[in-house]
Protein backbone atom coordinates (compact mmCIF):
# COMPACT_ATOMS: atom_id res chain seq x y z
CA UNK A 1 0.00 0.00 0.00
CA UNK A 2 1.24 3.76 -0.51
CA UNK A 3 1.49 5.52 1.91
CA UNK A 4 -0.64 8.83 2.79
CA UNK A 5 1.46 11.84 3.80
CA UNK A 6 1.20 13.11 7.44
CA UNK A 7 1.74 16.40 6.50
CA UNK A 8 -2.19 17.65 6.40
CA UNK A 9 -2.89 20.67 8.50
CA UNK A 10 -5.99 21.81 9.63
CA UNK A 11 -9.56 20.50 8.46
CA UNK A 12 -9.11 17.59 6.79
CA UNK A 13 -11.19 15.55 4.10
CA UNK A 14 -10.95 12.25 2.76
CA UNK A 15 -12.75 11.08 -0.55
CA UNK A 16 -12.77 7.41 -1.24
CA UNK A 17 -13.88 5.61 -3.73
CA UNK A 18 -12.70 4.96 -7.47
CA UNK A 19 -12.64 2.24 -10.13
CA UNK A 20 -13.53 3.86 -13.16
CA UNK A 21 -13.83 7.41 -14.51
CA UNK A 22 -17.49 7.55 -13.59
CA UNK A 23 -16.34 7.46 -9.98
CA UNK A 24 -12.99 8.80 -10.38
CA UNK A 25 -13.71 12.67 -12.38
CA UNK A 26 -16.57 13.12 -10.23
CA UNK A 27 -14.24 12.76 -7.05
CA UNK A 28 -11.56 15.29 -8.68
CA UNK A 29 -14.44 17.60 -9.81
CA UNK A 30 -15.39 17.64 -5.42
CA UNK A 31 -12.17 17.52 -4.33
CA UNK A 32 -11.93 21.36 -6.44
CA UNK A 33 -14.79 22.62 -5.49
CA UNK A 34 -14.09 22.29 -2.14
CA UNK A 35 -10.90 23.16 -2.61
CA UNK A 36 -12.41 26.82 -3.79
CA UNK A 37 -14.43 27.40 -1.54
CA UNK A 38 -12.73 26.66 1.92
CA UNK A 39 -9.08 26.45 0.68
CA UNK A 40 -7.92 25.68 4.15
CA UNK A 41 -9.17 22.31 3.62
CA UNK A 42 -6.77 19.41 3.17
CA UNK A 43 -7.88 17.01 0.56
CA UNK A 44 -6.86 13.22 0.47
CA UNK A 45 -8.18 10.48 -0.99
CA UNK A 46 -8.73 6.56 -1.15
CA UNK A 47 -8.45 4.29 -4.12
CA UNK A 48 -7.69 1.08 -5.64
CA UNK A 49 -4.01 0.04 -7.20
CA UNK A 50 -6.21 -1.59 -9.79
CA UNK A 51 -8.30 1.95 -10.48
CA UNK A 52 -7.98 4.96 -12.84
CA UNK A 53 -7.22 6.86 -9.73
CA UNK A 54 -3.93 4.88 -9.82
CA UNK A 55 -2.84 6.64 -12.40
CA UNK A 56 -4.62 9.84 -12.15
CA UNK A 57 -4.45 10.95 -8.82
CA UNK A 58 -0.68 10.50 -8.61
CA UNK A 59 -0.88 12.70 -12.27
CA UNK A 60 -2.56 15.37 -10.67
CA UNK A 61 -0.15 15.45 -7.54
CA UNK A 62 -2.95 13.98 -5.17
CA UNK A 63 -2.39 13.20 -1.65
CA UNK A 64 -3.68 9.37 -2.16
CA UNK A 65 -3.69 6.03 -0.22
CA UNK A 66 -4.04 3.16 -3.11
CA UNK A 67 -5.55 -0.33 -1.31
CA UNK A 68 -4.60 -3.41 -2.82
CA UNK A 69 -8.38 -4.65 -2.46
CA UNK A 70 -10.40 -6.84 -5.18
CA UNK A 71 -13.97 -6.34 -6.15
CA UNK A 72 -16.99 -8.77 -4.84
CA UNK A 73 -18.68 -7.65 -7.70
CA UNK A 74 -19.34 -11.22 -9.88
CA UNK A 75 -16.44 -12.76 -7.87
CA UNK A 76 -16.38 -16.69 -6.61
CA UNK A 77 -16.99 -17.48 -2.88
CA UNK A 78 -13.46 -17.91 -2.26
CA UNK A 79 -12.29 -13.92 -3.54
CA UNK A 80 -15.62 -12.79 -1.71
CA UNK A 81 -14.20 -15.03 1.86
CA UNK A 82 -10.39 -13.30 0.91
CA UNK A 83 -11.79 -9.59 0.51
CA UNK A 84 -14.25 -9.94 3.58
CA UNK A 85 -12.27 -11.64 6.04
CA UNK A 86 -8.42 -9.93 5.21
CA UNK A 87 -8.29 -7.66 2.38
CA UNK A 88 -11.17 -5.73 3.61
CA UNK A 89 -9.92 -5.86 7.47
CA UNK A 90 -6.20 -5.30 6.35
CA UNK A 91 -7.35 -1.92 4.48
CA UNK A 92 -9.42 -0.54 7.22
CA UNK A 93 -6.20 -0.83 9.86
CA UNK A 94 -4.08 0.88 7.18
CA UNK A 95 -6.52 3.86 6.76
CA UNK A 96 -6.50 4.08 10.85
CA UNK A 97 -2.90 3.76 10.40
CA UNK A 98 -2.36 6.77 8.25
CA UNK A 99 -5.07 8.86 10.15
CA UNK A 100 -2.93 9.50 13.32
CA UNK A 101 -2.60 11.13 14.84
CA UNK A 102 -5.49 13.64 13.13
CA UNK A 103 -8.87 12.06 12.01
CA UNK A 104 -10.43 13.73 8.85
CA UNK A 105 -13.31 16.10 9.52
CA UNK A 106 -15.47 14.22 6.82
CA UNK A 107 -15.08 10.95 4.59
CA UNK A 108 -17.28 11.22 1.16
CA UNK A 109 -17.60 7.56 -0.33
CA UNK A 110 -18.41 8.05 -4.19
CA UNK A 111 -18.70 4.66 -5.19
CA UNK A 112 -16.41 1.80 -6.01
CA UNK A 113 -15.03 -0.53 -4.04
CA UNK A 114 -12.36 1.34 -2.42
CA UNK A 115 -15.02 2.99 -1.08
CA UNK A 116 -16.43 0.47 1.35
CA UNK A 117 -12.89 0.22 3.02
CA UNK A 118 -13.09 4.44 3.56
CA UNK A 119 -16.78 4.75 4.79
CA UNK A 120 -16.01 1.33 7.08
CA UNK A 121 -13.03 3.07 8.94
CA UNK A 122 -14.77 5.88 8.80
CA UNK A 123 -17.90 5.07 10.81
CA UNK A 124 -15.93 3.13 13.14
CA UNK A 125 -13.60 6.19 14.19
CA UNK A 126 -17.34 8.04 14.41
CA UNK A 127 -16.02 10.34 11.37
CA UNK A 128 -19.27 11.51 9.94
CA UNK A 129 -19.57 10.17 6.33
CA UNK A 130 -21.51 11.41 3.04
CA UNK A 131 -22.13 9.06 0.07
CA UNK A 132 -22.42 11.05 -3.47
CA UNK A 133 -24.27 8.83 -5.55
CA UNK A 134 -23.90 9.62 -9.42
CA UNK A 135 -26.29 7.30 -11.36
CA UNK A 136 -30.15 7.12 -11.26
CA UNK A 137 -30.13 3.88 -9.96
CA UNK A 138 -28.05 3.44 -6.55
CA UNK A 139 -24.48 1.26 -6.92
CA UNK A 140 -24.13 -2.14 -4.70
CA UNK A 141 -21.68 -0.16 -2.79
CA UNK A 142 -23.73 2.91 -2.29
CA UNK A 143 -26.80 0.85 -1.31
CA UNK A 144 -25.08 -1.39 1.51
CA UNK A 145 -23.49 1.34 2.82
CA UNK A 146 -25.84 4.00 3.35
CA UNK A 147 -26.83 2.66 6.67
CA UNK A 148 -23.36 3.88 7.56
CA UNK A 149 -23.71 7.25 6.31
CA UNK A 150 -24.89 10.84 7.64
CA UNK A 151 -26.43 11.86 4.16
CA UNK A 152 -26.83 10.89 0.84
CA UNK A 153 -26.34 13.38 -2.18
CA UNK A 154 -28.35 12.40 -5.42
CA UNK A 155 -27.16 12.70 -8.96
CA UNK A 156 -30.45 11.72 -10.11
CA UNK A 157 -33.72 12.19 -7.88
CA UNK A 158 -35.06 9.00 -9.10
CA UNK A 159 -32.18 6.98 -7.10
CA UNK A 160 -34.22 8.09 -3.91
CA UNK A 161 -36.69 5.18 -4.14
CA UNK A 162 -34.08 2.50 -3.54
CA UNK A 163 -32.15 4.74 -0.48
CA UNK A 164 -33.40 5.27 2.89
CA UNK A 165 -35.33 8.52 2.30
CA UNK A 166 -34.37 10.24 5.55
CA UNK A 167 -30.98 9.99 4.32
CA UNK A 168 -31.55 11.27 0.74
CA UNK A 169 -31.04 15.31 -0.69
CA UNK A 170 -31.04 15.87 -4.28
CA UNK A 171 -28.23 17.87 -5.35
CA UNK A 172 -27.73 16.83 -8.74
CA UNK A 173 -24.09 15.65 -10.31
CA UNK A 174 -20.90 18.14 -10.21
CA UNK A 175 -20.20 18.59 -13.45
CA UNK A 176 -16.44 20.32 -13.44
CA UNK A 177 -16.78 23.95 -13.44
CA UNK A 178 -14.69 24.24 -16.87
CA UNK A 179 -17.24 21.93 -18.28
CA UNK A 180 -20.55 24.24 -16.88
CA UNK A 181 -18.65 27.31 -18.46
CA UNK A 182 -18.57 25.33 -22.03
CA UNK A 183 -20.42 27.69 -24.46
CA UNK A 184 -21.38 25.83 -28.19
CA UNK A 185 -18.86 27.32 -30.79
CA UNK A 186 -20.31 27.41 -34.27
CA UNK A 187 -17.88 24.94 -36.81
CA UNK A 188 -18.38 24.99 -40.47
CA UNK A 189 -19.40 21.64 -40.93
CA UNK A 190 -21.87 19.99 -38.84
CA UNK A 191 -19.82 17.83 -35.90
CA UNK A 192 -20.42 14.72 -34.31
CA UNK A 193 -18.77 13.10 -31.15
CA UNK A 194 -18.38 9.99 -30.21
CA UNK A 195 -17.17 8.79 -26.39
CA UNK A 196 -17.22 5.24 -25.27
CA UNK A 197 -16.54 6.82 -21.39
CA UNK A 198 -13.36 5.94 -19.92
CA UNK A 199 -12.84 2.40 -21.11
CA UNK A 200 -14.20 3.00 -24.69
CA UNK A 201 -17.01 1.09 -26.37
CA UNK A 202 -15.97 -1.30 -28.98
CA UNK A 203 -19.75 -1.47 -30.51
CA UNK A 204 -19.41 1.84 -31.58
CA UNK A 205 -16.00 1.88 -32.97
CA UNK A 206 -17.33 -1.15 -34.98
CA UNK A 207 -20.71 0.64 -35.88
CA UNK A 208 -20.13 4.14 -36.22
CA UNK A 209 -18.02 4.16 -39.21
CA UNK A 210 -20.38 2.20 -41.80
CA UNK A 211 -23.29 4.21 -40.29
CA UNK A 212 -21.02 7.18 -41.42
CA UNK A 213 -20.40 6.10 -45.05
CA UNK A 214 -24.00 5.85 -45.60
CA UNK A 215 -24.47 9.63 -44.45
CA UNK A 216 -21.80 10.63 -46.89
CA UNK A 217 -23.21 8.29 -49.37
CA UNK A 218 -26.76 9.98 -48.90
CA UNK A 219 -24.88 13.37 -50.17
CA UNK A 220 -24.29 14.72 -46.38
CA UNK A 221 -20.54 16.60 -45.46
CA UNK A 222 -19.98 16.37 -41.26
CA UNK A 223 -17.04 15.61 -39.25
CA UNK A 224 -16.06 13.05 -36.49
CA UNK A 225 -14.27 13.07 -33.58
CA UNK A 226 -14.32 9.78 -32.20
CA UNK A 227 -12.50 8.69 -28.67
CA UNK A 228 -11.92 5.41 -29.32
CA UNK A 229 -10.61 4.39 -25.50
CA UNK A 230 -7.70 2.36 -25.90
CA UNK A 231 -4.63 3.37 -28.21
CA UNK A 232 -4.38 -0.13 -29.80
CA UNK A 233 -7.89 0.93 -31.53
CA UNK A 234 -6.49 4.35 -32.95
CA UNK A 235 -5.26 2.90 -35.89
CA UNK A 236 -8.14 0.24 -36.86
CA UNK A 237 -10.51 3.00 -36.38
CA UNK A 238 -8.56 5.14 -38.74
CA UNK A 239 -8.22 3.07 -41.39
CA UNK A 240 -12.15 2.42 -41.14
CA UNK A 241 -13.41 6.30 -41.94
CA UNK A 242 -10.92 6.47 -44.07
CA UNK A 243 -11.97 3.64 -46.21
CA UNK A 244 -15.79 4.90 -45.46
CA UNK A 245 -14.11 8.42 -47.20
CA UNK A 246 -15.55 10.25 -43.79
CA UNK A 247 -13.41 13.09 -42.50
CA UNK A 248 -13.02 11.71 -38.75
CA UNK A 249 -10.20 12.58 -36.03
CA UNK A 250 -9.36 9.64 -33.90
CA UNK A 251 -8.71 9.84 -30.04
CA UNK A 252 -7.56 7.04 -27.62
CA UNK A 253 -8.60 9.62 -24.95
CA UNK A 254 -9.16 13.20 -24.62
CA UNK A 255 -7.69 15.21 -21.91
CA UNK A 256 -10.00 18.27 -23.43
CA UNK A 257 -13.16 17.62 -23.00
CA UNK A 258 -14.48 21.30 -22.35
CA UNK A 259 -13.02 21.74 -26.07
CA UNK A 260 -14.53 18.73 -27.50
CA UNK A 261 -17.69 19.61 -26.06
CA UNK A 262 -17.71 23.30 -27.63
CA UNK A 263 -16.97 22.01 -30.88
CA UNK A 264 -20.05 19.66 -31.24
CA UNK A 265 -23.51 19.42 -32.73
CA UNK A 266 -24.72 16.48 -31.39
CA UNK A 267 -22.95 13.31 -29.16
CA UNK A 268 -23.33 9.49 -29.37
CA UNK A 269 -22.20 7.91 -26.22
CA UNK A 270 -22.40 5.48 -23.23
CA UNK A 271 -24.89 7.19 -20.99
CA UNK A 272 -22.79 6.50 -17.49
CA UNK A 273 -23.91 9.76 -14.87
CA UNK A 274 -20.89 12.02 -15.61
CA UNK A 275 -21.45 11.79 -19.42
CA UNK A 276 -25.12 12.11 -19.24
CA UNK A 277 -24.78 15.39 -16.81
CA UNK A 278 -21.75 16.64 -18.41
CA UNK A 279 -24.90 16.92 -21.38
CA UNK A 280 -26.84 18.53 -20.03
CA UNK A 281 -24.92 21.07 -18.14
CA UNK A 282 -23.33 22.23 -21.87
CA UNK A 283 -26.84 21.92 -23.38
CA UNK A 284 -25.71 19.02 -25.68
CA UNK A 285 -28.22 16.69 -27.77
CA UNK A 286 -27.05 13.36 -27.80
CA UNK A 287 -28.04 9.62 -28.60
CA UNK A 288 -26.99 7.35 -25.85
CA UNK A 289 -26.49 3.62 -26.26
CA UNK A 290 -26.49 2.41 -22.62
CA UNK A 291 -23.94 -0.32 -21.45
CA UNK A 292 -26.40 -3.60 -21.59
CA UNK A 293 -24.22 -5.46 -18.58
CA UNK A 294 -24.11 -2.17 -16.66
CA UNK A 295 -24.90 -2.96 -12.98
CA UNK A 296 -28.34 -2.96 -12.31
CA UNK A 297 -28.86 -1.57 -16.03
CA UNK A 298 -27.74 1.58 -14.51
CA UNK A 299 -26.99 3.34 -17.80
CA UNK A 300 -30.46 3.01 -19.77
CA UNK A 301 -31.82 4.57 -16.23
CA UNK A 302 -29.44 7.27 -16.56
CA UNK A 303 -30.25 8.04 -20.45
CA UNK A 304 -33.76 7.19 -19.72
CA UNK A 305 -33.79 11.14 -17.65
CA UNK A 306 -32.90 13.00 -20.66
CA UNK A 307 -34.76 11.00 -22.95
CA UNK A 308 -37.77 11.82 -21.09
CA UNK A 309 -37.43 15.46 -21.22
CA UNK A 310 -36.48 15.34 -25.09
CA UNK A 311 -32.96 16.01 -24.50
CA UNK A 312 -31.83 12.87 -25.99
CA UNK A 313 -32.61 9.48 -27.80
CA UNK A 314 -32.47 5.96 -26.19
CA UNK A 315 -31.46 3.27 -28.86
CA UNK A 316 -30.41 -0.42 -27.13
CA UNK A 317 -27.33 -1.82 -28.02
CA UNK A 318 -29.03 -5.02 -29.20
CA UNK A 319 -30.95 -2.70 -31.56
CA UNK A 320 -27.75 -0.89 -33.11
CA UNK A 321 -27.03 -1.62 -36.68
CA UNK A 322 -25.29 1.09 -39.30
CA UNK A 323 -28.42 1.63 -41.29
CA UNK A 324 -30.36 2.45 -37.90
CA UNK A 325 -27.43 4.54 -36.36
CA UNK A 326 -27.02 6.38 -39.78
CA UNK A 327 -30.92 7.20 -39.97
CA UNK A 328 -30.49 8.26 -36.26
CA UNK A 329 -27.35 10.24 -36.68
CA UNK A 330 -28.84 12.35 -40.25
CA UNK A 331 -32.35 12.81 -38.45
CA UNK A 332 -30.58 15.03 -36.02
CA UNK A 333 -27.33 16.30 -37.12
CA UNK A 334 -28.49 18.09 -40.07
CA UNK A 335 -31.43 19.63 -38.04
CA UNK A 336 -30.78 22.69 -36.45
CA UNK A 337 -34.16 23.37 -35.23
CA UNK A 338 -34.00 20.35 -33.60
CA UNK A 339 -30.63 20.17 -31.95
CA UNK A 340 -31.46 23.52 -30.94
CA UNK A 341 -34.70 22.03 -29.01
CA UNK A 342 -32.54 19.09 -27.50
CA UNK A 343 -29.87 21.66 -26.18
CA UNK A 344 -32.66 24.00 -24.63
CA UNK A 345 -33.86 20.36 -23.04
CA UNK A 346 -30.86 18.88 -21.75
CA UNK A 347 -30.05 22.59 -19.80
CA UNK A 348 -33.21 22.48 -18.03
CA UNK A 349 -32.86 18.48 -16.87
CA UNK A 350 -30.18 19.30 -13.77
CA UNK A 351 -29.69 21.93 -11.66
CA UNK A 352 -27.71 24.52 -12.34
CA UNK A 353 -26.98 25.06 -9.01
CA UNK A 354 -25.70 21.88 -8.29
CA UNK A 355 -22.39 22.63 -6.81
CA UNK A 356 -23.79 24.91 -4.43
CA UNK A 357 -26.62 22.03 -3.23
CA UNK A 358 -23.49 19.89 -2.57
CA UNK A 359 -21.03 22.33 -0.48
CA UNK A 360 -24.17 23.16 1.54
CA UNK A 361 -24.37 19.24 2.52
CA UNK A 362 -20.39 19.35 3.78
CA UNK A 363 -20.32 22.85 4.99
CA UNK A 364 -22.66 21.54 8.18
CA UNK A 365 -19.06 19.58 9.06
CA UNK A 366 -16.49 21.40 7.28
CA UNK A 367 -17.19 24.90 8.60
CA UNK A 368 -18.00 23.71 12.03
CA UNK A 369 -14.48 22.64 11.75
CA UNK A 370 -13.29 25.85 10.95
Amino acid sequence: MNSLSHSLAGRQLCIAGGGTGGHVFPALALADAVRRRWPGVQVSFIGAQRGLEAKLLPERGENVLLLGMHSVQGAGLGQKLRVLFWELPRAVFSIWRQWRPVKPQLVIGVGGYASVAGVLAAFLKRVPVVLYEQNAVPGMVNRKLAGFSNVVMLGFAAAASRLPGDKCEYTGNLVASEIRQTRHKAQKLPHLIVLGGSQGAQILNVTLPGACRLLREAGHAFRVTHVAGAVDRVATLVDAYAEAGVDAEVLDFCRDMPALYAQADLMLARSGAMTVCEAAAVGLPSIFVPLPHAADNHQYHNAAALHAVGAAVLIEQHSLSEGRLAGLIGDLLFNAHRLKKMGDAAHDAQPADSEERMLAVLGRWLEVAA
